[in-house]
């Protein structure tokens, strides 16, 4: 495993690391030990930093993350989020003042069964309020419950906005070879200040495991848009169509999602990607990722099917 520098915390984290939407069960069903033995096989594989929200199956991943990561807690880094809880039904918190957002954290906290985060991150992409975030992460900095704050999000102006006080280490982006519009801008800013960059999505929701044809029928609440009643169909076949052209591409001996893990790591602004592990063999298979890259070759002929962002 790689490791590189996390932005303005000095931390050096896992090149690639672990997001676990995936076992909060909003991809389908996951058990307690099934995600207690994915934990434990991203660490074998070098992986330290591990992704959560409190909104990811209502806080039942930040409850397995926690159980699996406890007998070392001091020596890997947990990231949560605040924000979205309850959005999918929607109910989602009305953080209008810091102390809402501080007892978000208490319970992301118990959940977790630690004494302090990592890194809190806001969830919210475009807050309408950021400086109550900022005045919160502040204030949670100082009695120790947080080490660093962040937010996720795309837009720019949002990310400055949780910056004003200079203490935004990072940024969770949505990119991927599918995904390319980051590089217009926040990507760029990202680099220029030195704010590591969490990637979301660098697997496009499963698209570039190359694993669903226009047969694929999912029953996940997170990507029933794809089929056949869904609003997001047509981009679906769309994008099926180029990631069939961009098996061309993929190195011999490789992955379809090395290959776009590779692809995000080349991008020198990025810090690491977080793709979505529910299998201890997806753990290991995603984290031996890490050790190669592409070469210019494959990174221009990429280029050309799906361009960069301008």
């Amino acid at each position: 495993m790689k490791y590189n520098k996390f932005g303005r915390s000095g931390w050096d984290v896992s090149a690639v690391s672990m997001g676990c939407w995936g076992i909060g069960g909003q991809w389908g069903p996951v058990e307690e030990k099934q995600a207690v033995d994915t934990i434990r096989a991203a660490r074998d594989a070098g992986v330290n930093l591990f992704d959560t929200a409190d909104a990811y199956g209502m806080g039942q991943s930040e409850v397995y993350t926690g159980k699996a990561l406890r007998s070392e807690r001091s020596e890997v880094y947990i990231a949560t989020k605040v924000g979205n809880w309850g959005r999918r039904f929607n109910d989602a918190p009305q953080l209008n003042s810091i102390y809402s957002i501080i007892n978000c954290c208490d319970a992301s906290l118990y959940r977790l069964g630690t004494d302090y985060i990592d890194l809190y991150q806001c969830h919210v992409g475009t807050p309408e309020h950021p400086e109550i975030f900022v005045e919160a992460f502040e204030l949670l900095k100082k009695q120790g419950k947080i080490r660093e704050y962040a937010i996720s999000t795309n837009d720019l102006a949002s990310l400055k906005a949780l910056d004003s006080e200079g203490g935004c280490t990072s940024c969770q982006i949505n990119y991927s070879i599918l995904n390319r519009s980051a590089e217009k801008d926040i990507l760029p800013y990202c680099r220029e200040h030195n704010i590591g960059v969490l990637l979301r999505g660098p697997i496009a929701q499963g698209l570039l495991a190359d694993k669903f044809t226009a047969n694929t029928r999912f029953d996940d609440t997170v990507r029933q848009k794809w089929n056949p009643d869904g609003d997001q169909r047509e981009d679906f076949l769309a994008k099926l169509d180029r990631v069939a052209k961009l098996r061309n591409f993929v190195p011999e001996g490789s992955s379809m999602v090395e290959f776009a893990l590779q692809f995000v790591l080349a991008n020198p602004a990025v810090t690491c990607p977080i793709p979505g592990m529910k299998t201890p063999e997806q753990a290991s298979s995603n984290a031996a990722a890490a050790d190669g890259r592409l070469d210019s070759e494959t990174l221009r002929a990429i280029d050309e099917l799906c361009p960069p962002a301008v």
